[in-house]
């Protein structure tokens, strides 16, 4: 990928980015072209059980699924590494806004970021992102997040032991929409 990529981070100081085995099981280092998208990686929490992030039309959007995520995660510094994007390419398998590298990577800039959630929001002011605020939401996400349930048992077919545990104990009152589906699943067989 031609020009700079960018990859947020919580963690300061780092000036090599190290390779790590992935979601997709690939040795391999993520980064975006969009700085929003940089932005929203620096909070680290629950994941896709805190926020869902997409792209609509090309341009970048975070949803808050549950009450206070967003300043749990975002009401904090954060660091935006810049990389030289010749070795950063995109896959099939990958979210539209990643691409990776199967090299270790050096930083080329670091730029601290005072309050993410400012940085998020000014982004937001210039059109660069689309944020939902709890309760809001797309109409395909679920106020109760019960769309989580049928990708967290995806993930626990494809090897992820602990999945249905993990969405739990973060949505203990989804626990009977599960039972029902396991249960619904038993008759059709």
């Amino acid at each position: 990928m031609e020009g700079k990529v960018y990859h947020g981070s919580p963690h300061e100081g780092i000036t090599e980015l190290k390779r790590n085995v992935s979601t997709h099981g690939k040795l391999c280092v993520y980064a975006t072209d969009n700085e929003a998208i940089a932005l929203e990686f620096m909070g680290r929490g629950n994941g896709d059980l805190d926020t869902v992030k997409s792209l609509e039309d090309g341009k970048p959007v975070l949803v808050e699924r549950r009450p206070g995520v967003f300043n749990q995660l975002y009401n904090k510094s954060g660091y935006l590494y810049e990389i030289d994007g010749k070795d950063f390419e995109h896959y099939d398998f990958l979210w539209d806004a990643e691409v990776i590298s199967f090299k270790d990577e050096k930083v080329e800039k670091c730029t601290k970021i005072d309050n993410v959630m400012d940085a998020l929001n000014k982004k937001e002011e210039e059109d660069q992102i689309t944020i939902y605020r709890y309760p809001d939401r797309p109409k395909e996400i679920p106020l109760d997040n019960s769309d989580l349930i049928e990708k967290y048992e995806r993930f626990q077919k494809n090897g992820m032991p602990d999945a249905m545990d993990k969405l739990l104990s973060v949505y203990p009152e989804l626990k009977e929409k599960i039972d029902n589906n396991q249960e619904e699943s038993k008759h059709i067989k």
